[in-house]
């Protein structure tokens, strides 16, 4: 909008010229709304945010060109409201600091937030200092004027939480089925937050949250999104109570969680930066794994970058930061307290930096942790005390069962060199440092011998199995089996195109995964298939595999049949998980293209039935790592790490035909053919493997490193028949690995199946686009 400079009389009155002329200058109206009240042309409250962005829920986009011309036009409206016409001084005072204080940060310098160090934060002391108490008093009013609309935004938000008896339901599902898996709640300080927040009388929720304790203030963000999770966890058979919480017709407890999760973020932008605890840290960590188990990776990456950034503003990153001062009237029991407060401050940041390290490997994205912050102080591995106001943090014993967070503390252990390889895939791009690739496998070879009884997957130490509190332990052997075989892939992943070895090493590591990941899957019911980790270790390994036999049919040929059937079986688990895992179908696409693609390496027909059903009266039986005498790395330094976690006890020599999966499970099994059911009637032959040629010309090392999951979510990939048909559509039938009997079908040519998806000629995706087999 531009208006001119004359008022309307006096262009009125003004003689009209005889001779055409230039006209009237105009200046540009100062715009005070926020860009997008102004690109929208709706009315701008000016706050920061304002209520505009807050409902559309564009709080990042809320941002002001004069930021100088706002808060003045602000401390105007607050002037006349209060109609103080003889204070006008005063409010010229504070008007003229305002504009000091918004031309400073008109210049790019951050917000002091409390912090007197900072550019801003020196020049408001300074205002500070030379204001009167007047001038305090007016601060003040028009502070208090200005809470008036956060009180509200906030009372409408906290009106959608269930009512106590619903969350009660929901919480208790969150910590059976949820809160193990990474431990970041310790449940008996949130029930105790949460008993505090139901003690709050309707008049002081009436004064608005910034009457409440800074942990009070965020904490129906962290409740908000527990119940999304537990909504996400629920099981077939659930509590029908809990359909009265669904206000519309049609919508299911995915819709109702996602809203739960969205009514966190928007309390969490509503307060700010300025007042952030550990409580908001969490809140955004739920967040964060919540939009994994969605299928938003990339949403839930962009998510953990700022939960990151949320814990190094309370300080969990500084080592130091633990050092608690105690006052001279502190009590013993605050004293404790504040111990047990520390520990889990640890623990939240231990898990960050896991999940940090852990997707920028996956996804082949930059980490938010500085590495030159140090590795981070570990928790004390301490058992959960009745009363934490009694009793001092102190390590378990042998005697004591293992809790959530001594699994966290172990697979930290095991994710530790997650961090060298990072460093390794920037310092080495060529994949030319042999000597320190094998010193790093020896390393994490003795992490992984050092496994403690209760977690080894052979021969495990059973004992605290029928504790009530440790029924998540048979699902913890196979996490960490999954883990230490993960940490191993990922070192030898972007060597797989030029070294032998390292495809030997990749390939018994990428198999340990997939026997992780069916043992897991058999354990757990149709409420878990949400599971973002059944899906993203499970798509790397096959992925790795399939490749390493498409380019080098020849090699590993111990390994082919067991290979054969985890892929099957892979494929099979996302067909099965397809109505509930959104990242299940975008994956199994690109499954049945490599299927194809690998049975034409193999030379081998492909079958076009369904999938083997599911069934929960057998438990199938898993092949041993120890059965496969697999070519050792190099000069015999680097077994498997199956293979050295069965070193690790001398008794363990005459088992080596043990099952894998030697505990049983109530709940969904799979029945699925065995491998002499499966082949063919004359195994394939190395003649026929080596009618599959490569082209002799194609530099290998050229090729980008494998990061399938990457290419998955970030660039689009995906698998189409005949140049245009989804793969994934319904009704199309996955190709099988084996084609017993006469079902057997071939497929004309590889062309047939293609990948799509935004990705280079040099990806492995693209090189199998180009040649056809």
């Amino acid at each position: 909008m531009e208006q001119t400079m004359e008022p309307s009389t006096d262009v009125k009155h003004r003689p009209r010229p005889t001779s055409p002329s230039k006209p009237p200058r105009k200046r540009k109206r100062i715009v005070i709304s926020c860009t997008e009240c102004h690109r929208r042309k709706q009315k701008c409250d000016r706050q920061s945010p304002c209520s505009n962005c807050i409902a559309r829920n564009k709080q990042s986009l809320c941002q002001y060109e004069n930021e100088s011309a706002r808060k003045q036009q602000l401390l105007e409206e607050s002037t006349n409201e209060n109609g103080s016409s003889e204070d006008g001084g005063v409010f010229n005072i504070i008007k003229q600091e305002s504009e000091t204080a918004a031309q400073v940060s008109a210049f790019g310098y951050a917000k002091s937030n409390g912090n007197n160090n900072t550019t801003l934060g020196i020049f408001k002391k300074l205002e500070t200092l030379g204001a009167g108490p007047s001038s305090a008093m007016s601060m003040m009013a028009s502070h208090s004027a200005g809470q008036g609309g956060l009180r509200e935004k906030y009372k409408n938000m906290i009106r959608q939480l269930p009512a106590k008896p619903y969350i009660e339901k929901l919480i208790a599902c969150f910590f059976r089925e949820v809160n193990w898996q990474y431990s970041p709640l310790d449940e008996g300080t949130f029930r105790d937050l949460l008993k505090s927040w139901h003690s709050l009388s309707f008049s002081t929720l009436n004064k608005g949250p910034l009457e409440l304790p800074p942990d009070l203030q965020f904490f129906p963000a962290l409740l908000f999104q527990t119940l999304a999770l537990a909504l996400q966890f629920q099981p077939v058979d659930y509590d029908q109570s809990l359909d009265s919480l669904k206000y519309a017709a049609g919508m299911s407890f995915d819709d109702l969680a996602s809203d739960y999760s969205e009514s966190g973020c928007q309390i969490l932008c509503l307060l700010g930066k300025r007042h952030t605890t550990l409580v908001t840290v969490q809140a955004g960590f739920l967040r964060t794994a919540y939009l994994k188990n969605c299928g938003l990776v990339p949403e839930s990456w962009h998510y953990l970058s700022q939960t990151i950034r949320d814990a190094q503003e309370v300080g969990l990153h500084k080592v130091n930061m633990s050092q608690h001062q105690r006052k001279p009237d502190e009590k013993p029991e605050d004293v404790l307290e504040n111990l047990w407060q520390e520990q889990l401050r640890r623990r939240m940041w231990l898990i960050l930096s896991l999940w940090d390290i852990h997707m920028a490997i996956v996804l082949g994205r930059p980490t938010t942790v500085d590495p030159r912050d140090g590795k981070p102080k570990f928790p004390i591995d301490a058992p959960t005390p009745k009363n934490r106001r009694e009793v001092a943090p102190a390590p378990r014993t042998d005697s004591d069962p293992p809790t959530p967070l001594t699994m966290l503390l172990w697979n930290a252990e095991v994710a530790a060199p997650l961090w060298d390889i990072f460093n390794l895939e920037k310092e080495d791009p060529n994949q030319n440092n042999y000597p320190k690739l094998e010193t790093m496998h020896k390393m994490i070879n003795q992490i992984t011998l050092h496994t403690p009884p209760f977690f080894r997957t052979q021969n495990p130490d059973t004992t605290f199995d029928s504790h009530p509190d440790c029924y998540w332990l048979p699902c913890a052997r196979a996490t960490f089996q999954n883990g230490a075989a993960f940490t191993v892939m990922a070192l030898h992943r972007p060597y797989i195109f030029t070294n032998s070895n390292s495809r030997t090493a990749a390939l018994k590591a990428a198999l340990d995964i997939l026997r992780a990941q069916r043992t897991y899957f058999n354990l757990l019911s149709v409420r878990h298939y949400k599971m973002f980790s059944l899906v993203l270790n499970t798509f790397d390994a096959i992925v790795l595999v399939a490749a390493i036999y498409i380019l080098h049919p020849t090699e590993n040929p111990e390994f082919l049949d067991d290979t054969l059937q985890h892929f099957q079986w892979g494929m099979d688990r996302f067909e099965t998980m397809g109505d509930r895992n959104a990242m299940a179908n975008a994956a199994l696409s690109v499954l049945k293209v490599i299927c194809v693609r690998l049975k034409k390496a193999l030379n081998r027909p492909v079958k076009t039935e369904a999938p083997s059903s599911v069934s929960a009266s057998t438990t199938p039986a898993t092949p041993t790592p120890d059965s496969y005498t697999t070519p050792q790395y190099s000069t015999s330094l680097h077994p498997s790490i199956s293979s050295a976690s069965t070193n690790s006890s001398t008794n363990q020599s005459a088992n080596t035909a043990t099952n894998t999966n030697t505990y049983t499970s109530t709940t969904t099994q799979y029945t699925l053919p065995t491998i002499s059911n499966m082949t063919e009637s004359t195994p394939a032959t190395t003649s026929s493997w080596e009618a599959f040629s490569m082209p002799q010309t194609f530099d290998f090392s050229s090729m980008a490193p494998l990061q399938p999951m990457h290419d998955l979510l970030f660039n689009d990939l995906g698998g189409t028949i005949d140049g245009g048909l989804d793969s994934s559509a319904g009704g199309m039938q996955t190709p099988g690995i084996w084609g017993p009997g006469n079902g057997n079908i071939a497929v004309d040519t590889a062309s047939q199946w293609q990948f799509e998806g935004d990705f280079g000629n040099d990806s492995f995706w693209g090189f199998m686009n180009t040649y056809n087999a």
